[in-house]
């Protein structure tokens, strides 16, 4: 499900922003946000503190590796195509 998010935020980070850095990293921020939300109101309902924090942090590393890919991808691919 992460993974999803990621991929809909490095979309939307290279057709909305395109090159602008900060504005990319907040929809990227914006949709961790999201999918966090997502999981702990579909999956984890009645879960304890302590198994919210382990939800907010499994993933964050596969999460921004494939936020920045397609960005990246996206961005340059829309760069060679627009010449």
């Amino acid at each position: 499900m992460r993974l999803g998010f990621a991929a809909i935020g490095g979309l939307a980070a290279a057709v909305l922003v395109g090159v602008d850095f900060a504005s990319g990293l907040s929809i990227g921020i914006a949709m961790y946000l999201v999918s966090f939300y997502v999981a702990r109101y579909t999956w984890y309902k009645g879960a304890g503190r302590e198994t919210l924090g382990k939800i907010y942090t499994t993933g964050i590393g596969s999460f921004v590796l494939v936020f920045l890919f397609t960005w990246m991808l996206l961005f340059t691919v829309q760069t060679v195509y627009s010449l």
